[in-house]
């Protein structure tokens, strides 16, 4: 009973492993994406900021 429980064990650490190095590369996708479109707002509010600014001035 015992060494059919060793290998079960063995058999889900292994899976999860799979399944946690794919949910890791799927939330640096995730992030990568929303770094790149905090860039984009923040590029967009300051090249705003510029036009507000010479349009006041």
């Amino acid at each position: 009973m015992s060494e059919h429980h060793h290998s079960h064990h063995k058999k889900d650490g292994s899976s999860l492993f799979k399944q946690r190095s794919l949910a890791n590369i799927q939330r640096k996708k995730v992030i990568e994406k929303v770094l790149k479109i905090t860039l984009i707002i923040i590029a967009l509010l300051m090249a705003l900021a510029v036009i507000f600014v010479y349009t006041i001035g």
